[in-house]
């Protein structure tokens, strides 16, 4: 895969992060006056939809349940600038013409691998950032894998992320002390025999 001169970066982070990461780099990144952002689902597409136009942003939607027309005439205001955030899900985004976009931030890392390349691929297209579980990502790697290169990975200054909390094993803690249920074998049935 080509695409050189599109900046490619990975933010490792966790799924209840996704929301306020994307704000923070909206806000504190000068260079993210703009951006298509990409989820799987419809319902996910609604939420953030809300919650940025919520938080003041310039934002519309794309999806399945859209018509074509209103779905042309939002890439279309993107394009010219006149919408500066664009939230659509990854299936409705196979059938649009992407070639005047310019940033992509994949919430949601793509689920075929072709999608991803057609992000970078595109002529226009100057910065894709994508959103990856810290504890891995399947497609990422396979991603990785097949072109020889690891993405760079990124940190938003400023953001505060989430640690991630230590399941505590509760295989070799000492039993209490106290009565114990008798065992199983010695319980007697508790069955009611059947009336004839």
């Amino acid at each position: 895969m080509s695409g050189k001169t599109t900046e490619q970066a990975i933010y490792e982070v966790y799924n209840h992060e996704k929301l306020e990461l994307l704000k923070h780099l909206i806000v504190h990144d000068a260079s993210m006056g703009s951006a298509m952002i990409y989820l799987r689902m419809t319902d996910e597409v609604h939420t953030l939809t809300t919650a940025l136009s919520q938080s003041g942003f310039h934002v519309d939607s794309i999806h399945g349940k859209k018509k074509v027309t209103a779905r042309e005439a939002a890439l279309e205001e993107h394009v010219a600038g006149r919408l500066s955030y664009l939230v659509v899900t990854e299936a409705s985004a196979r059938n649009l013409d992407i070639s005047g976009v310019k940033t992509i931030i994949n919430v949601d890392f793509p689920e075929l691998i072709k999608d991803y390349e057609e992000q970078v691929l595109t002529p226009s297209m100057e910065r894709v950032f994508s959103f990856v579980n810290p504890k891995g990502n399947k497609l990422l790697e396979s991603l990785e894998e097949l072109i020889e290169v690891r993405f760079p990975r990124a940190v938003a200054e400023g953001f505060v992320y989430a640690k991630h909390a230590l399941k505590v094993s509760t295989r070799n803690k000492q039993r209490k002390s106290g009565p114990r249920s008798k065992p199983l074998q010695n319980k007697k049935s508790k069955l009611k025999k059947k009336g004839r």
